[in-house]
């Protein structure tokens, strides 16, 4: 946020001296308040900022939700273990009759 009201400020000084150097002295009782102007909204956003923060963070805290072991997409991707010698299936059926894998 610093950074960018840095930007902010600093192009809109460089801003008011080449409109200085194009059109003397009246572009300052124009310029001038506009500088302080911005100053004031970008110290006004500053000061919300902070208490908005806070109040997002406490309100994380508070839905935290635990971590699932593994993430979203575990065991999506996962070949299954091969069934074991003589385990019964559905699909080892012949004419309705199960037998043994």
């Amino acid at each position: 946020m610093a950074r960018s009201a840095a930007w902010v400020i600093g192009l809109e000084i460089a801003a008011l001296g080449l409109a200085y150097l194009g059109f003397g002295w009246p572009v300052l009782l124009v310029g001038i308040p506009v500088l302080f102007a911005t100053a004031l909204v970008l110290l006004a956003v500053t000061l919300s900022e902070r208490p908005r923060r806070r109040l997002a963070e406490a309100r994380a805290a508070r839905y935290e939700v635990p971590a699932v072991p593994g993430g979203l997409m575990s065991g999506f991707f996962e070949v299954p273990a091969p069934r074991e010698a003589g385990a019964w299936t559905e699909l080892d059926t012949r004419d309705g009759d199960r037998t043994r894998a």
